[in-house]
């Protein structure tokens, strides 16, 4: 059982993720773990808060795109039942809420959104963007082309 973490600190958020193999059994808490999203691109996980036998399920085909929030300032426990990848959104500040969907086809920005690209390599207005990359959205028009790639939007609300 190996896993790895990272931390991408941002301008008004944090980008946490894993990468692990099978198996992996992992705990996460409040303060470390703030996650109020989470989007699995590789694999399979189920989520769970401690001696409960209600779990979520985090699967990168069927639901890679999870609001946690219910699960903020809780101790979760994770077991990944195939190699898997997973990143947390993570607000800087725990008082302040946030919408986030996934993008699936070419939209219209505003001035308190983001957009991160959690897999692959979408085209975006012309710009081709890798795992990781983001950037502060505007009133604007986005055209999307995906190409496969995993990319959402997070709105502070």
């Amino acid at each position: 059982m190996a896993m790895q973490r990272f931390i991408k600190k941002c301008e008004e958020f944090t980008i946490c993720a894993s990468t692990g193999d099978e198996n992996t059994l992992f705990t996460d808490g409040y303060p470390e773990n703030i996650a109020i999203y989470h989007i699995t691109t590789i694999g399979n996980i189920k989520m769970a808060k401690p001696f409960v036998a209600e779990y979520v399920t985090l699967d990168s085909s069927s639901n890679k795109f999870v609001d946690v929030k219910s699960y903020l300032f809780e101790q979760r426990v994770y077991l990944s039942s195939t190699p898997y990848k997973l990143y947390g959104f993570n607000s800087h500040d725990t008082d302040q809420d946030w919408n986030g969907n996934l993008i699936t086809e070419s939209f219209t920005g505003d001035d308190n959104s983001w957009l991160i690209c959690f897999s692959g390599n979408p085209t975006i207005n012309g710009v081709e963007m890798n795992e990781l990359d983001y950037a502060k959205l505007t009133s604007k028009d986005y055209t999307v082309n995906l190409n496969g790639a995993v990319v959402a939007i997070f709105t502070k609300v």
